[in-house]
């Protein structure tokens, strides 16, 4: 899968986990992009399926949230 394609199925992901989560989202924080990291993991997400090219894949997440302005660092 494309960068691009994974990056905005993951911000699709993560409005819908927000929904579900009843989380303010203009208040969201790192932790619950963590939070909602290890539900993509429990859930054995296709969209972990990466290689990040530095750092860890949370990392990449929620830089990818916080450069779209979905999350406070």
């Amino acid at each position: 899968m494309r960068r691009d394609v994974r990056k905005s199925l993951i911000l699709v992901e993560w409005d819908r986990w927000l929904r579900d989560q009843h989380i303010d989202p203009s208040v969201p924080t790192a932790r619950d992009t963590l939070k909602f990291f290890y539900d993509l993991e429990d859930q054995r997400s296709p969209l972990l399926d990466f290689r990040p090219s530095r750092g860890d894949k949370w990392q990449v997440i929620h830089t990818w949230l916080l450069n779209e302005g979905r999350v406070l660092d």
